[in-house]
């Protein structure tokens, strides 16, 4: 099963969706839930806090070392 998840903005309480070419169906299910503006301000690991119940010093030390291994990924071998 194919999902599309995105985050779009109403105009004069319109919407449009534009569905990728390679999305096959005939009949879909819409669900329209608003969105909270700070949600869409969020990106990447800040956005697992929440998910994982993690104290502030525990999300501090989770980002330091998310940030030690991207740089490792950078390294040239």
């Amino acid at each position: 099963m194919q999902a599309i998840r995105q985050i779009i903005d109403v105009e004069s309480n319109m919407l449009s969706i534009r569905l990728p070419g390679d999305f096959k169906a005939e009949k879909v299910e819409v669900i329209i839930l608003p969105v909270n503006k700070q949600e869409t301000k969020m990106k990447g690991i800040a956005n697992l806090r929440g998910k994982l119940n993690l104290t502030k010093a525990q999300y501090n030390d989770f980002h330091t070392d998310v940030i030690k291994r991207r740089e490792e990924w950078e390294k040239d071998i």
